[in-house]
């Protein structure tokens, strides 16, 4: 997360059309970084042609707020949880000890894959409303075309690209300035009817007001997303 003076962001300025003159204090940058690593196992109950049952459990998870920092061990509920993977993409989370933030993100995951039969070159169209933090209860909409680039290990996986953009419509009465943009990849094991390799980078730009000065700030938001879905040795 980097924070400037409103009109500093080169892409942010772009966006929404502000002189190319940048303030003279353009050099007053501030940038945060936090790494959070997730390792867990999921264990198979049932499977059919629809739908994958299996439990979760979550071995650890590591945060570091940026280089040359210690990892952090945080503390993670020990019982599994149920999860319920559809062919779709689609994610529901059953019983089990689940913190809020894990509830919330699963929540907000509908279904990812194409319905239909695709062809090599094809794309379809994934939406979904994701919370915007400067303002409490405001959303924002992500609008992604996904295509199926190609097949390979004979044809068990799928090599799907994806391109997005955020949008923010002002429908609930908020007035951010909020933009952003989504591009990755992953691959599908049409076996298990798994996503197992993501790849995703999100950039988002936002126009917030100091609450104490009032002065507008440009903030370059960057996620940078990686899951790997490995077998067990």
């Amino acid at each position: 997360m980097t924070g400037m003076p409103a009109g500093c962001g080169t892409q942010s300025s772009a966006l929404r059309g502000r002189p190319k003159n940048a303030p003279t204090n353009c050099s007053d940058v501030r940038s945060m970084t936090t790494t959070m690593e997730v390792y867990s196992r999921a264990i198979v109950r049932k499977s059919s042609r629809d739908a994958t049952d299996l439990l979760a459990i979550t071995d650890s998870v590591m945060t570091s707020p940026g280089p040359g920092h210690a990892r952090l061990k945080q503390p993670i509920p020990r019982n599994p949880v149920e999860i319920r993977i559809t062919s779709d993409g689609s994610v529901e989370l059953g019983a089990g000890q689940a913190t809020d933030e894990v509830r919330e993100m699963f929540g907000q995951m509908p279904a990812t894959l194409s319905r239909k039969p695709l062809a090599i070159g094809e794309k379809w169209i994934h939406e979904m409303k994701v919370p915007l933090p400067e303002e409490p209860g405001a959303t924002g909409l992500v609008r992604t075309t996904l295509q199926l680039d190609s097949l390979g290990k004979g044809g068990n996986v799928a090599y799907i690209s994806m391109r997005g953009v955020l949008s923010h419509d002002h429908s609930d009465g908020s007035n951010s300035d909020t933009s952003g943009s989504l591009t990755g990849t992953m691959q599908l094991d049409r076996r298990l009817a798994w996503i197992t390799d993501t790849h995703a980078t999100i950039d988002v730009w936002s126009l917030v007001r100091n609450s104490a000065s009032g002065k507008p700030m440009d903030v370059h938001t960057r996620v940078v997303q990686t899951l790997k879905v490995t077998a067990s040795r």
